[in-house]
């Protein structure tokens, strides 16, 4: 859901923020409009949180997991706040926003927002660059994996199944049980 009606750019957006004038969590700037994210539930959160320990646990240094705390800039108008992203460890982040360069995964948790996450911010994430995103869906504990982007999405795409192990292609080393993101207890 659209907050206003007049379309922004990042920076008055990053203005409006500093100053105050929006709230602090739940919402991002998509195509120029103020969205509001869905309320995350309890599975969201569970999976939210297993991915965070699994990816930290695996990155050795070669990469920062952002989990929930990395506002994106993909265009002049565009700035989603993606669950997860695993930025490449090129540089210290402590004075200046990680960029698209910087991404080699961005991640979305989605269960009421699946098709937002499928459509609009696919499309958004493959224009950008992103190399490589998952939607890890609650509705049906299912992955949809996406690399090679495009202009209007990403010419490879599998659907992984809540029984499978998936890893990013960037660190194919990283092991991803999606069974443990869905609620199965850890071996």
């Amino acid at each position: 859901m659209a907050l206003g009606s007049r379309r922004l750019s990042v920076e008055r957006y990053e203005r409006m923020a500093e100053a105050g004038l929006l709230p602090v969590r739940g919402i991002e700037l998509i195509d120029g409009c103020v969205v509001e994210m869905s309320p995350k539930g309890v599975r969201h959160a569970h999976a939210a949180n297993v991915l965070t320990e699994m990816l930290v646990d695996q990155r050795r240094g070669r990469y920062v997991v952002n989990a929930d705390s990395l506002s994106l800039r993909l265009s002049p108008r565009d700035e989603p706040d993606p669950d997860l992203a695993l930025v490449r460890a090129t540089r210290t982040y402590a004075r200046e926003q990680a960029t698209v360069a910087d991404v080699a995964l961005i991640i979305e948790v989605a269960d009421s927002s699946l098709g937002f996450d499928l459509g609009t911010k696919r499309r958004k994430y493959a224009a950008a660059g992103i190399p490589e995103y998952w939607v890890i869906d609650l509705q049906s504990d299912s992955a949809h994996l996406f690399w090679e982007p495009e202009n209007d999405g990403y010419r490879e795409r599998r659907l992984a199944a809540g029984g499978d192990t998936i890893a990013p292609r960037e660190y194919p080393d990283v092991a991803v049980p999606l069974a443990r993101v869905f609620g199965a207890p850890a071996p």
